[in-house]
């Protein structure tokens, strides 16, 4: 193995024990009370806490990739086709949780921005350039990016948001927006602006496109289009204003239809001489 191979190997895997360890402490530090993505800087495009789950499945599948790295049928992929990539998309992320953290919110969503270019980059050039050859290139390189690229799309809509929406109000004990004024009366301060209300439709529409995209082609990425559905339901569920719930519902039953469709197509009832699609295409 020469030297460049085995140093880029390396340094994937010290990058992801640094954003490992970067997301954990944020979450689990001391004084952390709260969930760092789902409670602070809420916005009115902000999911429930329980889609953020997915960030535990995306570090468990990179672990694996870290480790698979080291075999030799996965050495051209890691070195070529991700190449330096994972080392900047780690370094990044970690930058964009500090900032987050710190509230330098229009920074942060710069460096999003970043590792949403970076990770399409790879995410594209998987797709592309080295298409999964058994298992475990599936489950151990195209995954992780498939679920990363997702994730971040929606991660970016959340930072631009949180940097240029008003944050949503405090919430109360029951988990509703507002507060009370002294008569007892919720006041209606939680209340999203029109404006506020016709971006966070034009974000969702840009999700709901994003499914339909991902799942345009034959051979679409269904792991990618279930993250986004996803977390439309998680909008719909975290999201009280009338007009943003229903639009997240009515756009997250949209793209779980088509899901569904497109599962049925390729695995229940197979077009005749075609063969069955992977989910990551």
């Amino acid at each position: 193995m020469s030297f460049v191979p085995l140093l880029k190997k390396i340094l994937n895997l010290l990058a992801y024990i640094f954003l490992l360890t970067a997301n954990v402490y944020s979450g689990l530090g001391p004084d952390k009370e709260d969930s760092p993505y789902s409670d602070s800087h809420d916005t009115y495009f902000t999911p429930a806490s329980f889609v953020f789950a997915i960030w535990g499945v995306i570090h468990f599948l990179l672990g694996g990739l870290v480790i698979y790295q080291f075999f030799d049928r996965a050495s051209e992929t890691v070195v070529d086709g991700i190449s330096w990539h994972f080392l900047c998309i780690s370094a990044f992320s970690s930058l964009w949780v500090y900032l987050w953290q710190l509230n330098h919110l229009i920074l942060a969503f710069i460096t999003i921005l970043i590792v949403f270019i970076q990770v399409s980059y790879v995410y594209r050039n998987l797709k592309l350039h080295f298409p999964s050859q058994g298992l475990n290139d599936t489950l151990w390189i195209h995954a992780p990016f498939s679920l990363y690229h997702a994730w971040v799309t929606v991660i970016l809509f959340i930072s631009f948001f949180a940097a240029f929406t008003p944050e949503k109000s405090d919430v109360d004990n029951n988990g509703h927006g507002g507060h009370h004024d002294k008569d007892g009366d919720k006041d209606n301060d939680n209340q999203p602006t029109i404006l506020v209300q016709i971006l966070v439709f034009f974000g969702l529409s840009l999700l709901a496109s994003t499914v339909f995209g991902y799942l345009y082609k034959a051979k679409g990425d269904i792991t990618g289009s279930i993250v986004i559905a996803w977390s439309l339901y998680g909008i719909f569920v975290a999201q009280d204003d009338p007009f943003i719930h229903w639009s997240a519902f009515s756009y997250a039953i949209l793209s779980t239809i088509y899901i569904s469709y497109t599962l049925f197509r390729k695995y229940i009832k197979p077009r005749s001489g075609d063969e069955t699609a992977p989910l990551l295409g």
